[in-house]
């Protein structure tokens, strides 16, 4: 086998000083570490901004790079103070952030120009449009969305040529990054600002009354694939970990160190796991079982527990091991010296390594007037390196045998020669002048389709019942259409009335296999029967620019605007915004965009995507393309019931809150704010219902019926977090 000659990072997490030192120590490449600020690992011991600046040091003198987790959204609040917090990191040359938020990534790229952006998996990059549009903007790395098979990841490497960074050890999330509310909907600790409570890991009763624990997933391991992870053109091998131990990341790091190291050697070698090393891994801190991921399957019953999802713990002997291998002694950088003292003239010290060679002048040399300085004296003092990074492997010492030093010039003169041989290494960005940053602008004239004014009841509906029942109201002139429903049926002219503005709904996740319903959904924006399309991700965003559609376009919530610079930027991409659901009143009174608006009222709230079927796991796959209530049962230990749903044909799942958000008691302070559109979201409910709750929420929004004159259809809602906000 021909190998195209390949250098793969080895990433490894910190959660704290001591994981960074034995990331270092254990071989790693680059470390991502987060902040006290901006990080999505919030219960992370995390840094303080001159633990980074030290980390920063160490890992340059080392050749290592830092990447910074700047990977939660923001709120309003909280942009301000990001220019300076990253100000010092920037000049001390950090190597790169990680981005969730588009407003993060605008305010950043405006600031610090040459600063390397890549695209946080939380950004739900799942293609080759996803990936150019990010490239459009500045990012040169992604980490894609963690379902991606290693066909998707090599085809978006191609492609675009952008670094593609990818987890290949550790925990890892049932739900897609970056689109999963569970824990914020259910407790406020919202996964998008790194507290995320870990709902998929407890236990849920399935439709035949078995209780199991169906979105709990194993533990990901790929040593054992490791050649083809490599073959398919992963630039960056990351490993899972924030708030494990010193141990933990030491460990894993030196293990997927070696086995890269080992097969880069020699390619054509037979590749083959160590017994002994994968018990070794499966002995620090695995979550009940191994699996390879995605990597070589959309889903399986194989990769999730089913049984509780408890830590193993790990072995105090390997830990014994670890710790003193790489954890209790830091690696030190070997260098060569060179020391000029002679009576009369200025003493000299050169240190080298393989990457730099410095030499500082120190005092002058005096001479001896009893008992000169000996070899074996300065020797004493010049190696005594102590908490630098370097060790002084070999010393040429050059004197006339005549001459003195006081003890205290001849440490400074190794003080300085390490000082400077750091600064060598670490290479200190020059901050540069800075530019205005150049943002892509949409690639067409805002349309003017729409009529739709102010404070507009409009409905969004997922099934054919749901849009009969909305065709029925004539204040309901504007009606967001799943293109699903065309997949199948093809005919728009039963569904679809002279009169109403329909606008084509593209699905939520959109990977290589959408593709082949593309003609379809470019057929239907062709007809003159649509005035526009709602986007849910970037896929989409790219796709539509690329076949030069002129019509309105829409951004659904899950493209999050959290912040005035996102909904700047968003306000450029798009004809109309929709405001995020994390939010709360208070936060969402500080935006205003640039655009039309639109606000949810009403609607089950996606909890989750995911590309693992519960239905498939826990019984077997219906691939039923045809039918739009293909949806299974979830009970929680309070006798909660989720439905979830399966898309046959996109191949995802949606797990939908228990009850559904009603903004009803809260509508005097919404229509205050004039969003052009006020949206009644159907998923899960039948013709009678989405009747019920259109003809309600008419009546109110209209003043024809106040709030206590006629009580909301369904039994019970939530407010979401319209009064309570995500911390």
């Amino acid at each position: 086998m021909i190998l195209r000659k390949q250098k793969v990072e080895l990433l490894a997490p910190a959660g704290n000083f001591a994981c960074f030192r034995a990331a270092v120590n254990a071989g790693a490449d680059a470390v991502y570490l987060g902040g006290e600020q901006y990080g999505a690992r919030a219960y992370a011991g995390n840094f303080s901004g001159e633990e980074i600046l030290d980390a920063l040091r160490i890992a340059h003198v080392f050749g290592r790079k830092i990447y910074l987790t700047v990977n939660t959204l923001v709120k309003e609040n909280e942009l301000s103070n990001l220019v300076p917090y990253i100000q010092p990191l920037y000049e001390a040359g950090l190597d790169g952030v990680i981005v969730q938020d588009m407003g993060v990534l605008e305010c950043l790229r405006g600031n610090f120009p040459d600063l390397a952006f890549h695209a946080s998996t939380q950004m739900t990059i799942t293609g080759i449009y996803g990936a150019a549009y990010m490239k459009k903007l500045g990012v040169c790395r992604i980490v894609p969305a963690r379902e991606l098979s290693l066909d998707e990841i090599k085809e978006i490497k191609d492609t675009t040529g952008l670094e593609v960074e990818c987890f290949v050890h550790g925990a890892m999330c049932y739900a897609y990054s970056g689109q999963c509310l569970f824990s914020s909907i259910l407790g406020g600790r919202s996964g998008n600002r790194g507290r995320c409570a870990g709902p998929c890991r407890l236990p849920y009763t399935t439709d035949n009354g078995r209780t199991l624990y169906p979105l709990s997933l194993k533990d990901m391991y790929t040593l054992s694939v490791l050649p083809e992870l490599i073959q398919a053109g992963i630039d960056s091998f990351k490993i899972e970990g924030r708030m494990k131990s010193p141990e933990y990341v030491a460990g894993v790091t030196a293990m997927y160190r070696k086995y890269i190291d080992r097969y880069l050697a020699n390619p054509d070698k037979p590749y083959k796991i160590a017994a002994k090393d994968e018990l070794l891994l499966r002995e620090l801190y695995i979550r009940s079982d191994i699996c390879t991921g995605y990597y070589q399957k959309h889903n399986d019953k194989s990769m999730v527990t089913l049984k509780e999802p408890g830590y193993s713990g790990s072995s105090q002997e390997v830990l014994k091991t670890i710790q003193e291998q790489y954890v209790s002694k830091n690696r030190l950088l070997p260098v060569m010296g060179y020391v000029y003292i002679h009576a009369g003239e200025h003493a000299m010290l050169t240190l080298s390594c393989d990457c730099a060679t410095v030499t500082v002048t120190g005092a002058m040399v005096s001479s001896a007037l009893s008992r000169p300085l000996d070899e074996g004296e300065i020797s004493k003092r010049i190696n005594k390196m102590g908490d630098t990074c370097f060790e002084l492997t070999e010393l040429t010492i050059d004197t006339d045998s005549a001459s003195f030093m006081p003890v205290k010039a001849l440490n400074e003169l190794r003080r300085m020669g390490c000082s400077t041989l750091e600064d060598a290494l670490c290479c200190p960005r020059q901050t540069p002048v800075l530019e205005k940053c150049c943002v892509p602008e949409v690639c067409r004239q805002k349309s003017a389709v729409s009529t739709v004014g102010v404070n507009n009841v409009c409905a969004l509906t997922t099934t054919v019942e749901q849009l009969l029942a909305a065709n029925n109201f004539s204040e309901i002139r504007q009606i967001y259409v799943d293109g699903d429903i065309f997949i199948t049926r093809r005919s728009t002219d039963r569904l679809l009335l002279a009169g109403k503005e329909y606008i084509l709904v593209m699905p939520h996740i959109f990977r290589k296999r959408s593709r082949k319903y593309l003609p379809v959904y470019e057929q239907l924006l062709e007809s003159g029967r649509f005035t526009g399309v709602l986007v849910r991700n970037f896929e989409e965003l790219e796709w539509l620019s690329g076949i030069g559609y002129t019509g309105a376009v829409y951004s659904d919530y899950s493209i999050y605007a959290w912040n005035h610079a996102a909904l700047d930027f968003l306000s450029r991409q798009f004809d109309g915004i929709t405001f995020p659901l994390e939010l709360n009143k208070k936060e969402l009174g500080m935006l205003s965009a640039d655009c039309s608006t639109q606000f949810v009222l009403y609607g089950f709230l996606p909890l989750m995507y995911t590309a693992n079927c519960v239905r498939k796991t826990l019984d077997s796959c219906i691939n039923d393309t045809e039918n739009e209530d293909n949806i299974y049962h979830l009970t929680d230990r309070y006798k909660n019931v989720f439905a979830v749903r399966q898309n046959c044909i996109h191949c995802y799942n949606t797990l939908y809150n228990t009850v559904p958000l009603s903004l009803h008691g809260q509508i005097g302070s919404i229509l205050k704010k004039n969003y052009n559109v006020l949206r009644l979201d159907f998923s899960i409910e039948d013709r009678e219902q989405t009747n019920a709750v259109i003809a309600y929420y008419l009546g109110l929004v209209s003043g024809r019926k106040a709030g206590t004159e006629c009580e909301f259809p369904l039994k019970e809602f939530t407010n979401g977090h319209y009064k309570r906000g995500v911390e």
